[in-house]
């Protein structure tokens, strides 16, 4: 069975190993192994949820998705920022009409579950909801994986391009990664 919920406190451990495992199985090949496999990769995660503000402002939201009383996944929600936020902070609003899916991870054992088109109808709903008439995401050029799932959930390449950058760890460089935006209309 299929929940989508908001995410709580209690949630930050099972959220980073969707977030963890969906990044190795999603991007190998594409954001050095090494980096993928480094312990601080893990660790990293672990920590931004564990210390993440749970929309503590209201104006984003995570989303959790369960698949059979397990947490599998989430999505993350808001106004499209100018900048992004990966510390686990929430972004600062921007006054547009436009919304953002800031982050969008399964774990692999819920890919083709059904999870990821209810986590995506629950993030476009609340964008709805909030007045957002058209929504953004961005994701990896080289993720046919990613690319497929948006495109058929109607999500269209708007033409934009920008670089994801990541950081070192003891066991890799640092590394810059081609991505793409992709947007929609909400109404």
């Amino acid at each position: 069975m299929i929940e989508i919920r908001p995410a709580v406190p209690a949630d930050a451990d099972a959220l980073a190993e969707a977030h963890t495992e969906g990044w190795r199985s999603g991007y190998r090949g594409v954001i050095d192994d090494a980096f993928l496999d480094s312990p601080e990769f893990r660790a990293q995660r672990l920590a931004t949820w564990r210390a993440w503000t749970w929309n503590e402002r209201g104006h984003s939201a995570c989303f959790a998705a369960v698949l059979d009383g397990r947490v599998v996944g989430f999505g993350l929600c808001g106004p499209a920022r100018l900048e992004p936020v990966c510390d686990g902070t929430e972004a600062e609003a921007v006054p547009a009409p436009v919304g953002e899916v800031y982050a969008f991870y399964l774990h692999p054992d819920a890919w083709g579950s059904g999870c990821a088109s209810s986590l995506m109808t629950a993030c476009e709903d609340w964008l709805r909801a909030r007045g957002f008439t058209s929504a953004v995401l961005w994701v990896l050029r080289d993720n046919p994986r990613g690319r497929g799932f948006y495109e058929k959930a109607g999500w269209v390449a708007t033409g934009k391009d920008g670089t994801f950058d990541g950081p070192a760890t003891t066991s890799s460089l640092p590394y810059s990664v081609a991505e793409v935006e992709y947007g929609r209309t909400l109404a």
